[in-house]
């Protein structure tokens, strides 16, 4: 299924209008594309009727207005800036993903969202390389397939091998894409690898990332560098695999919803932000990062995981639950910084914010 909204489109007017490349704005939905059976493609264009420069590989973070609550989410960019007029974000549905599982029940062509930035290092033009394996999980297809199509749009010489991996065919997202890619051009390489082949058209790879199959699938992996995205289970896998298969670099990102505590009834309380002299209440199981977007306390905020560390603030008193998943350095915890997006107060709380 293809829902579009009709708006007129002159080239020469998307080559002298300005760029947006980041800060806030706000963003228009102009078409829904079903990928697969669980997954869609969001196609944006800008308010302002700016084009977008952004780098391949880089995301985009969205604060969302569900009922009374704002919630915050990074999504990679699946489109390339090679095609200026629109940015393209593909959410794949998970059973307690509650923003991704709106967005693919109620976004609709015509609907408006709130942008905070484009950020990431995790990019091409950051980190280029002459030959690269794009090795993905899932939903962590998204940047990296970002990154092939600004190669093959330039016509590169770059030597690309593609490997990724889902639980069937039917849920490998941009599947067509891959396959045309691959006919296509000469140096693109695309092996796609499920769990369970259930599809009488697919003839790609049946198994598991694994050391073996990455030696046998790409057997001048010593010389290529390693860009690995997916949600965290693969990404362990992934660098299980880096610490047994030579690669030459490697260059990571970790995708997925904002993860939650699986028993809050412990935690909640007040919360008073000292710097904007707010008072605010964080209830049970929702994190500091919540109770400052409830309270209308704006804080930095991408990965949603403990990762990045964009969204370290002071706390000041309290005590918290929280999942440092590497976002802060050993130093940062001793000084009293928390990661807010993964941090649950333990009754009352301060910070600097």
């Amino acid at each position: 299924m293809y829902l579009a909204s009709q708006s007129p489109f002159s080239l020469s007017k998307a080559n002298t209008q300005p760029c947006y490349s980041g800060g806030p704005t706000t963003l228009i939905c102009k078409a829904v594309i079903d990928e697969t059976h669980d997954s869609k493609t969001f196609v944006f264009e800008d308010e302002k009727n700016r084009s977008f420069d952004f780098k391949p590989g880089q995301y985009v973070t969205f604060r969302f207005q569900i009922g009374d609550q704002t919630h915050v989410r990074a999504y990679s960019i699946s489109s390339t800036p090679t095609r200026p007029h629109n940015i393209q974000v593909t959410i794949k549905r998970c059973s307690d993903g509650l923003v991704s599982n709106h967005l693919n029940d109620k976004l609709k062509p015509g609907d408006r969202v709130e942008v905070a930035d484009i950020s990431g290092g995790f990019n091409w033009l950051d980190i280029p390389c002459d030959r690269p394996l794009f090795l993905s999980g899932g939903s962590g297809i998204t940047p990296v397939m970002s990154m092939l199509q600004y190669i093959t749009d330039m016509t590169l010489p770059t030597e690309a091998v593609f490997l990724h991996f889902a639980r069937s065919p039917k849920d490998i997202i941009f599947r067509d894409q891959l396959e045309f890619l691959a006919k296509r051009f000469a140096n693109v390489t695309v092996h796609l690898i499920v769990e369970t082949g259930n599809d009488d058209g697919f003839d790609g790879e049946t198994g598991r990332i694994s050391a073996d199959l990455i030696r046998r699938l790409v057997p001048d992996h010593a010389s290529r560098e390693l860009f690995v995205c997916g949600p965290e289970g693969f990404m362990a896998a992934a660098r299980a695999v880096s610490a047994d298969v030579t690669f030459a670099a490697l260059h990571e990102e970790s995708f997925g919803e904002m993860i939650t505590l699986e028993d809050s009834s412990s935690t909640g309380g007040e919360v008073f932000f000292s710097l904007s002299g707010v008072n605010g209440h964080c209830g049970e199981g929702e994190t500091l990062l919540q109770a400052a977007l409830n309270s209308g306390i704006w804080i930095e905020s991408s990965c949603q995981q403990g990762v990045c560390g964009s969204c370290k603030v002071l706390m000041t008193q309290g005590e918290v639950e929280t999942r440092n998943m590497g976002g802060l350095q050993p130093d940062e915890v001793e000084q009293g910084y928390v990661l807010t997006c993964c941090s649950w107060p333990k009754g009352a709380v301060a910070l600097d914010a």
